[in-house]
C-alpha cells in the first residue's frame, strides 16, 4: 500500500490515443488524444477458448480449456472533435484526397509516382522551403494529397516516410508547399491497390491506445507469462471500424459513435504522450441541410428538421488462418454503405411523404461549421454529401404537440460521390480543419 491511501485509478484520468499504422498489426504510439464520453469506451479482448468435452467415464463434461485464436472489439463515442475524427473517417472510407491553402514554391515530379511511394525526385533544384516537417501538396483535383516531409537530399529527393502516397501521379505532377486550412474529402476506396500499395482496396488500419495508468504488478517470475505493464497503457493494433454513427439533434452537440474489431491488446512498450486536441465541438443548430436543391429553413415546403442521423457502415470479417499465431490473418473490409433518418419535426407540408412516394432519390447535403459561433476555437467545417438519396420510410408522428414526419433514407451508389480512386460511392464526408494529413 502506498503512503496515505491505496492505489486507485480515476476514470477521468484515462484517455484514448489514436495513430495510423504503416504496417497493419504493428502498434504505433498515439499522435493525438481523442476525447470521448467516459462510459462509452469499451475495448475488450475476446480470445476464443476451446473446450475439451471428450467423455472419460466420469459424470462431468468439461476437462480442459485450450486458448484458441484471439482478437479484440471496441466501441466508443461522444461529441464531435473534428481534428481527431479524421483518423476514424479515413479508417472507414480509405480514399482520402487533401488540399492545402496558399500554394507556393512550385515544383514538379521528375518521374511517375506509384501508390505507396514514400519519396520522389523533383525535376529541378529542391526549393529551400522543402525542409523536414514542411507540408507539401502533390497533384490537384480528386487525386491531390498532402504529405509532410521527413527528410530531403541534395539530389532533389524529397522523403515523406510516414505518408505513403494514396494515388498515382504522372511525371510532371505539380508540387507546392501549402498551409492551413486543409480540406479533406473521404470517399469509398475503389482502386485495386489499397493503402500502402497492397492489393485489395483496403483502407489503413489504426492503433487505439487505452491509457488507464493501471500498472500490472505481476511479472513473468511471479505469475506465469503475464507481462508487466510499465506504462499503464494497452494498445489495440490493426483497429478496423465497421460503423460511424452521427446524431444531429438540434438541441445538442453533434455526437458520433463508433465500433469495430482489432487484434488482441498488447502492453505499450514505451511511454505514451497525451496530445490533447484543441478543438471544440460544434452544435447541431448551426447545420445547413439542402435536399433536392432546397435549403431547409423555417418557412416553405422544406422546413422543420429537428434531428438527423447519418451512418456509414462497412461490412467486415475477421479471418484466422493456420499460420502459427493467434491474431487474425486480416480483418477485411467489404462494401461501404450509407443510411440514416431525418425528423421533419414539425412539418408544414407533405414534402417528406412525397420524397418517399415519388421515389425522388434527390441529392442531400448537411453542412455544419463553427465559423459564426463566438469563442469556438479552431475553425472547422463538416459536410455530408449524398447525390442520390432514397427515402424508404415516411411515418407521420403525432407524439408531440405538432405534427411531424419521420423519414429514413439510404444512400444510392453513384459516380458523383467518389474520390481519386473513382468507381461509385454512396456518399462522402468533406472536412476542413488545420490538420494537414491523416
Amino acid at each position: 500500500m502506498s503512503l496515505g491511501t491505496p492505489n486507485v485509478y480515476p476514470n477521468v484520468l484515462t484517455w484514448l490515443g489514436v495513430a495510423r499504422e504503416l504496417t497493419g498489426g504493428t502498434p504505433v504510439l498515439p499522435v493525438i488524444t481523442h476525447p470521448l464520453d467516459q462510459n462509452s469506451f469499451e475495448p475488450e479482448d475476446t480470445p476464443k477458448f476451446l473446450d475439451d468435452k471428450a467423455i472419460r467415464g466420469s459424470m462431468t463434461d468439461l476437462f480442459y480449456k485450450t486458448l484458441g485464436v484471439e482478437s479484440g472489439t471496441f466501441s466508443f463515442g461522444g461529441p464531435n472533435f473534428l481534428d481527431s475524427h479524421g483518423y476514424f473517417f479515413d479508417n472507414v472510407f480509405g480514399d482520402l484526397s487533401s488540399t492545402g491553402t496558399g500554394a507556393a514554391n512550385a515544383a514538379t515530379a521528375n518521374s511517375a509516382l506509384a501508390v505507396g511511394a514514400v519519396a520522389m525526385t523533383l525535376s529541378s533544384t529542391t526549393p529551400t522551403s522543402y525542409t523536414a516537417n514542411a507540408t507539401i501538396q502533390i497533384g490537384t483535383g480528386s487525386t491531390s494529397e498532402v504529405v509532410i516531409i521527413s527528410t530531403t537530399a541534395a539530389s532533389n529527393i524529397v522523403n515523406f516516410a510516414n505518408n505513403p502516397l494514396r494515388f498515382t501521379h504522372a511525371t510532371g505532377a505539380t508540387v507546392s508547399t501549402c498551409g492551413t486550412p486543409f480540406t479533406h474529402t473521404f470517399a469509398a476506396l475503389n482502386s485495386p491497390l489499397g493503402y500502402g500499395g497492397a492489393y485489395g482496396a483496403q483502407p489503413p488500419t489504426h492503433t487505439f491506445t487505452d491509457v488507464t495508468n493501471i500498472v500490472n504488478v505481476f511479472t513473468s517470475a511471479t505469475y506465469g507469462t503475464a507481462p508487466t505493464n510499465t506504462y499503464g497503457a494497452r494498445q489495440y493494433p490493426s483497429g478496423v471500424l465497421k460503423s460511424l454513427d452521427f446524431s444531429g439533434n438540434a438541441e445538442q452537440l453533434l455526437s458520433i459513435k463508433m465500433a469495430g474489431d482489432s487484434w488482441i491488446s498488447t502492453v505499450a512498450t514505451s511511454a505514451v504522450t497525451n496530445v490533447t486536441t484543441n478543438s471544440r465541438p460544434i452544435p447541431n443548430w448551426v447545420s445547413t441541410v439542402v435536399i433536392a436543391g432546397n435549403t431547409v429553413s423555417s418557412t416553405g415546403a422544406y422546413s422543420g428538421i429537428g434531428e438527423f442521423m447519418v451512418s456509414f457502415k462497412r461490412a467486415t470479417q475477421v479471418y484466422w488462418t493456420v499460420q502459427g499465431q493467434q491474431n487474425p490473418f486480416i480483418i477485411a473490409r467489404g462494401p461501404l454503405t450509407m443510411d440514416g433518418s431525418i425528423q421533419w419535426d414539425p412539418t408544414n407540408s407533405e414534402t417528406p411523404l412525397d420524397l418517399m412516394l415519388l421515389n425522388a432519390q434527390a441529392p442531400m447535403s448537411i453542412t455544419m461549421s463553427n465559423a459564426s459561433i463566438p469563442n469556438s476555437g479552431t475553425p472547422f467545417t463538416l459536410t455530408f454529401n449524398a447525390n442520390q438519396v432514397a427515402n424508404t420510410k415516411s411515418k407521420i408522428m403525432r407524439s408531440k404537440i405538432l405534427v411531424g414526419y419521420g423519414n429514413t433514407f439510404e444512400g444510392i451508389s453513384n459516380a458523383t460521390n467518389v474520390g481519386g480512386s473513382g468507381g461509385l460511392g454512396p456518399g462522402t464526408i468533406v472536412l476542413t480543419n488545420n490538420t494537414p494529413t491523416y
